[in-house]
């Protein structure tokens, strides 16, 4: 069974995230990059969803830590965020992410990014 790491700061969206993917995935959740950083070495996931505004660190500089470290270059990581104009894309494609949702995003939608992502 494929791993999904959901990394939002919001308890719902995580709640919601993994009911959606929770069948078909084992998804494991955490509420900041710090606390994602730990998981990353204990889940070893094949796709993070990620949160662009977090305290601490924002999703976009975890990407590009992410991206640094080797041992996750096939780990695949998706944008998920509030943030949805055309430059907010851009920056999150160009932090190192290989998709990107907006939200509020639709089941469906959430569904066919991640089965999309991990086919590759």
């Amino acid at each position: 069974m494929k791993k999904i790491l959901v990394v939002d700061d919001n308890a719902e969206i995580r709640k919601l995230m993994k009911l959606i993917l929770g069948l078909q995935y084992k998804v494991s959740e955490a509420d900041s990059a710090s606390e994602a950083a730990i998981k990353l070495s204990e889940v070893h996931p094949d796709l993070i969803l990620l949160d662009i505004m977090m305290p601490g660190i924002n999703g976009l500089d975890w990407c590009r830590l992410i991206r640094k470290w080797s041992q996750y270059n096939n780990v695949k990581i998706i944008m998920v965020s509030a943030l949805d104009q055309s430059d907010d894309i851009a920056e999150g494609l160009e932090s190192g992410a290989n998709g990107y949702i907006s939200k509020p995003f639709s089941p469906i939608e959430l569904l066919n990014e991640v089965e999309r992502q991990l086919a590759d």
